[in-house]
């Protein structure tokens, strides 16, 4: 380049236009080198976060906070507290009807002298064992009540751990973004320096002043992602009042092999919505059982003490009700009942299918991401690193050129910032996959 600047009074002329550029310019400290490292062990949260009044939180402490502020957590404990009163009701039996009766009192003497005095009791007897099967389903109502709660509460920490695991992201996102601006910064610097030199034209300059600032715009975009990522954890919490520094924890970088017929078979037999819908399956029957047997009426039994004061005589009375079901033999919620069971038995298959796509479709997202996961960890970051660490070397020396290592800084921030990218997605897959199947993947 300096083919350029033959002339002296040429030269003494980019100098001038340089010293008034330079006066309207932020002349910061040379960072050239700082920031590239590849060791995966940095992918934690305690990095690159702007400063706050909050304070930073654990894993273990967000999903504390909110499980314990939830409300619809709460709405569902609730409900299996009213389904356990109504349990409880169901276990009381019928109380007895206590029947005081006065017959043929004289109208010109008020009393029971002259009149017929009935004392009675009576009491309904449940036929057919309707109370032990109101008492199933009422215990059958709580289950299912405590496994839509077990429900909620697995979707609540899949909820919070994907909120915390991106704002770990989001949070190396603006280490990162830091480390490229620091980059941008050191080329700019040199880039002065060799132009003042009379190595290098004046468009290198600008050049690299252009992308100081868009490293810059790119770090306050990292920010803004960031605290916004931030936001979303503490409404998860249930504080969006409080302020949050960051978070302390990491992404998983080595991510483990899953079987998906062991995941089916873990989903199968923990998932509480499916055993919330097994359990609704298992109360229309016996809804419907109970309806086939309110067909066969129940029976009042009564007894009582009579006196006959005209007569001077003490009776006593007996009786049985029983009503004769010529009419209503419960056919209408016979029916209702059975078309109710068949509409359990086709959500219970219905949840469990939409369970079991969602799962595979996860875990094929989840093979494919951790092939990428692996090629970036393994090869692609540390190769980009390698390169950019020589061609800085090499532009230092005078082999290489300006383009050469914007080239290499550009390729070195695109991979850290993909591989930022493809970490937090498998991590997002691995929360959901550990919600769906209800077993820990990550130690």
């Amino acid at each position: 380049m300096n083919t350029h600047l033959n002339s002296k009074g040429i030269l003494q002329t980019w100098r001038f236009v340089v010293g008034i550029l330079l006066m309207c310019l932020s002349i910061y400290s040379p960072g050239f080198s700082s920031g590239v490292s590849g060791d995966d062990s940095h992918i934690t949260s305690g990095e690159g976060r702007p400063p706050s009044a909050g304070k930073n939180i654990t894993l273990e402490e967000a999903l504390n906070s909110a499980i314990k502020n939830n409300l619809q957590l709460q709405s569902t404990q609730d409900q299996v507290d009213a389904a356990a009163g109504a349990l409880r009701q169901s276990k009381l039996y019928p109380n007895p009807v206590l029947e005081l009766l006065a017959e043929e009192v004289p109208t010109d003497e008020i009393g029971l002298n002259q009149s017929q005095n009935l004392v009675g009791i009576t009491q309904p007897i449940i036929t057919a064992g309707k109370r032990k099967l109101g008492i199933k389903l009422s215990e059958q109502s709580k289950e299912k009540s405590e496994f839509e709660r077990d429900s909620v509460t697995l979707q609540v920490m899949t909820g919070t751990k994907k909120a915390f695991y991106k704002v770990v992201a989001d949070q190396e996102g603006v280490t990162v973004a830091r480390q490229i601006e620091t980059i941008a910064k050191g080329i700019y610097e040199s880039e002065q320096m060799r132009f003042k030199a009379g190595e290098v034209a004046l468009p290198n300059v600008l050049r690299a002043e252009v992308e100081l600032s868009q490293a810059r715009n790119a770090v306050s975009l990292a920010e803004g992602n960031l605290q916004t990522s931030l936001s979303e954890l503490q409404t998860v919490m249930g504080i969006p009042e409080d302020p949050l520094a960051g978070v302390t924890g990491r992404l998983l970088t080595t991510p483990p092999e899953v079987s998906f017929n062991d995941l089916k078979l873990a989903m199968q037999l923990n998932q509480p919505l499916i055993k919330a819908s097994r359990k609704g399956v298992e109360m229309a029957e016996s809804q419907l059982t109970l309806e086939k047997r309110q067909a066969i009426p129940d029976i009042n039994v009564s007894a009582g003490y009579k006196r006959l004061t005209q007569e001077n005589a003490d009776t006593v009375q007996m009786g049985i009700e029983i009503p004769a079901p010529f009419f209503n033999r419960n056919q209408g919620n016979i029916q209702k009942g059975k078309a109710l069971s068949r509409k359990a038995k086709n959500e219970n298959q219905s949840v469990y299918n939409d369970l079991l796509l969602q799962l595979k479709r996860d875990v094929d997202s989840y093979h494919a991401e951790r092939k990428r996961v692996a090629e970036f960890r393994d090869n692609i970051v540390p190769k980009a690193e390698n390169s950019l660490q020589l061609i800085e070397t090499g532009y230092k020396e005078g082999e290489l050129t300006y383009i050469d290592l914007l080239d290499a800084q550009r390729t070195w921030a695109e991979t850290k910032v993909s591989y930022i990218e493809s970490l937090k997605k498998i991590n997002l897959l691995l929360a959901d996959i550990e919600g769906l199947a209800v077993t820990k993947i990550r130690e």
